[in-house]
């Protein structure tokens, strides 16, 4: 749930010094082996986690609301400049009797069929507003528009509600005339799990699938059985394995959390999924669900790229922006939309 806000606050942050000053009782330290660049933003953003307080009290609709609204307030003023300062135009819409936000990058081609989004959050905070870095990034390296889908946030939504809304929209994005070949799907964090989970409903009703998708740092695997949980866990400074079950519960609706449609680690890849691109960072939590969803597409005989990073920590594109780890990663994601999308 910190990991955003903390990841915007840190573009805005004054540039930090190239290396952190030695502290032995840092839990969170910023490795040797990762870029300058990273390590100055890295300094800020890890003495923020080390004092960062615990999760709240969330019982009632209202304290979720109440918390979301505080998150929103604190994350939209510099995602939004971040935007701003990449000549980014974020346009407010309905598609499909749903609320998204157009984001055109100032070189988006004309008639070129945009890219969906789907947020992180942790499915209970954050919003297609104060989530503009990464789609800005991905959207003006592919030279595309991004529709960044605002779903209702959990627990006024659940993975029902959620799902009928990107397929809704995705059904609108087709009825307009948009090849889905030309379509890619992606998000990061609780939306990377999304994403592909909702390609496998999509599959299932029969419905056009995307070209191509882009996990970045996804949950596959919602029982939380992954190694990386443990041995990890303990070292990564944005995510608490501890709060992941109040996230589920609220997001699962009473759904067991092995349904593919929630966990798609347990979906079946013997039948149609896309091409998928799959990037993490080896200091996060969630570096197993990575690994075994790029296991499980390729066990399935599809195409699967499985992309890591040295020292990165969760949705580092987004949270480490203009550094040579990002860059990459970045370059690398559009270039598999440009080798596996038409048009």
């Amino acid at each position: 749930m910190f990991m955003m806000l903390l990841g915007l606050a840190a573009h805005a942050a004054p540039a930090a010094a190239a290396e952190c000053p030695p502290n032995p009782n840092l839990r969170f330290r910023v490795p040797e082996s990762v870029s300058k660049q990273a390590a100055a933003k890295l300094c800020v953003i890890y003495a923020q986690s080390e004092a960062r307080p615990p999760m709240p009290p969330l019982k009632t609709l209202e304290d979720f609301d109440r918390m979301n609204a505080a998150v929103e307030a604190d994350a939209l003023p510099p995602s939004q400049k971040f935007a701003d300062a990449m000549g980014v135009r974020s346009v407010r819409e309905t598609i499909g009797g749903v609320s998204v936000l157009r984001i055109i990058p100032p070189n988006a081609q004309r008639g070129r069929p945009p890219i969906v989004y789907i947020h992180g959050g942790g499915y209970i905070v954050l919003s297609a507003l104060s989530m503009q870095v990464l789609p800005s990034l991905l959207g003006k390296a592919l030279g595309r528009e991004v529709v960044s889908i605002d779903y209702t946030l959990a627990p006024r939504g659940n993975v029902n509600t959620i799902s009928d809304q990107v397929i809704a929209v995705w059904r609108a994005l087709m009825a307009a005339g948009n090849d889905p070949r030309g379509m890619g799907l992606f998000g990061d964090s609780a939306g990377g799990n999304m994403a592909a989970a909702y390609t496998l409903k999509m599959r299932d009703q029969g419905i056009p699938l995307p070209g191509a998708l882009y996990l970045l740092s996804p949950g596959a695997d919602l029982t939380m059985s992954g190694d990386t949980i443990a041995t990890i866990g303990p070292y990564d400074p944005m995510l608490e394995a501890r709060d992941f079950k109040l996230y589920l519960d609220a997001y699962a609706a009473g759904t067991d959390v092995r349904n593919p449609y929630i966990s798609p680690l347990f979906g079946d890849y013997t039948k149609a999924f896309p091409p998928t691109l799959i990037q993490a960072g080896t200091r996060e939590l969630l570096l197993s669900e990575a690994v075994r969803q790029y296991q499980a597409i390729r066990a399935g005989g599809h195409e699967a790229i499985l992309d890591l990073y040295e020292g990165m920590p969760h949705v580092f594109p987004a949270l480490l922006a203009n550094t040579p780890e990002s860059d990459t990663a970045i370059s690398r994601a559009a270039d598999f939309f440009k080798k596996h999308l038409r048009n």
